[in-house]
């Protein structure tokens, strides 16, 4: 469970980036499950952040079909990120673990590992169970965010919200 652990010593800089970038490409590719069968589209381009990958990055509709409400739940909680809504901190433990499961469902999307250049990570492959792995990390996301922990600077935030929730 420390997969999103290696994400905190990269730069804040490179962090967007890379959230960025998978808020993309999930985005990009829940529109094309919706899109009518056999419309050719290039192959998305790897940010220079990342550490070269084996081949071209395609998305395995199959993979996308599995991962379709993962996706759209960690991209809903990765947008504010991407979009600069809110600024990307390593600190932010919401932010981490979202960006991590996100990676984690991109890789199988693109069955490709997708490594931050100069990260260190296992070099074993795609991980056997990673819908175990994303779950677990989503679970994680979702319990943190109503809680407001990570991302707001008024300390009494995370109160409120559990008042509201207990209503």
């Amino acid at each position: 469970m420390t997969e999103w652990m290696n994400l905190q010593t990269l730069g804040t800089m490179v962090l967007h980036q890379g959230v960025k970038f998978l808020y993309e490409q999930a985005m990009a590719a829940l529109r094309r499950k919706l899109e009518p069968g056999g419309t050719p589209h290039a192959p998305p381009h790897l940010p220079p952040i990342f550490d070269h990958v084996s081949g071209p990055l395609t998305y395995h509709l199959d993979k996308v079909e599995a991962l379709e409400e993962p996706l759209r739940k960690l991209s809903d909680v990765v947008s504010k990120w991407a979009s600069g809504a809110e600024p990307v901190n390593p600190a932010n433990p919401e932010m981490m673990m979202a960006t991590a499961a996100l990676r984690l469902a991109m890789e199988q999307v693109f069955q490709q590992r997708l490594t931050f250049k100069g990260e260190q990570r296992s070099s074993d492959g795609l991980l056997g169970n990673p819908l175990a792995l994303i779950g677990a990390l989503l679970e994680d996301v979702l319990r943190l965010a109503p809680l407001g922990l990570g991302h707001r600077t008024n300390p009494s935030a995370g109160l409120i919200n559990l008042k509201i929730l207990g209503l």
